[in-house]
């Protein structure tokens, strides 16, 4: 007799109930940047180099001091999402802003309609019916983080931060928040930022995703059931 098959289901995660709503994903990288830039150790350029001799050899420009926390008064870097942007603090110190862009369906199957099948195991084994239509569409994604700061040299800096953070986890992400596929899709050119007070400069950081919207449809009175329609002679000329 064949070995039975395992199926491995996945843990349960907060995702399941909130769902992908925009609210959720725009949070989920806010969050996700937050935690990042909160601790020098995370950084990739924090002005640490094993094979330097010396101090002097060090890279001049690193993030060591670009230090979030959740004080506006005391952070070194702001991370919110783009809505709360504020020309200010743009003055003041550099900042990484989330912003959720445009979100599509891909068709999965015809009538976005999936087969469900289940049978009870026994002695005699037989077919279980499953009421109701089940359907499943793919959503594709993206989220856009804007890295603003005074100088060309510090954005570019940011960028590749943000940029190598999330290429790197991407696997961690995919598996915790459900998403179907999850990646760097660019690394845009640096532009610059007209805020008030003086130019700035900005470069954008695009985040690809793609989840899973199923969902079934539950029938519970016959449709149409009250529509009443009547014939009447028509009148006479």
């Amino acid at each position: 007799m064949a070995a039975p098959t395992t199926v491995g289901l996945t843990p349960a995660s907060s995702i399941c109930t909130s769902r992908h709503t925009s609210n959720v994903l725009t949070g989920i990288f806010v969050r996700l940047l937050q935690e990042h830039f909160s601790d020098s150790q995370n950084l990739e350029f924090n002005g640490e180099n094993e094979y330097a001799d010396s101090a002097e050899t060090r890279p001049a420009m690193q993030l060591q001091d670009y230090i979030w926390t959740p004080s506006n008064e005391t952070t070194k870097i702001q991370i919110q999402p783009v809505w709360a942007y504020n020309p200010q603090d743009i003055q003041r110190r550099p900042a990484l802003y989330v912003k959720r862009n445009a979100q599509r369906p891909q068709r999965m199957a015809i009538n976005d309609g999936m087969t469900i099948a289940a049978r009870r195991t026994g002695p005699l084994p037989t077919d279980i019916e499953v009421r109701g239509e089940y359907h499943s569409v793919m959503v594709l994604g993206s989220h856009t983080i804007f890295c603003a700061g005074g100088t060309g040299a510090e954005v570019e800096l940011l960028a590749q931060e943000v940029f190598d953070q999330v290429a790197m986890f991407a696997p961690l992400l995919r598996t915790d928040f459900k998403f179907h596929r999850v990646a760097m899709q660019e690394l845009g050119e640096i532009a610059i930022l007209d805020a008030e007070g003086g130019n700035h400069y900005v470069i954008p950081v695009v985040i690809a995703y793609a989840y899973a919207l199923a969902w079934r449809i539950k029938q519970i009175a016959p449709w149409l059931k009250s529509l009443s329609v009547e014939v009447h002679p028509s009148p006479d000329p």
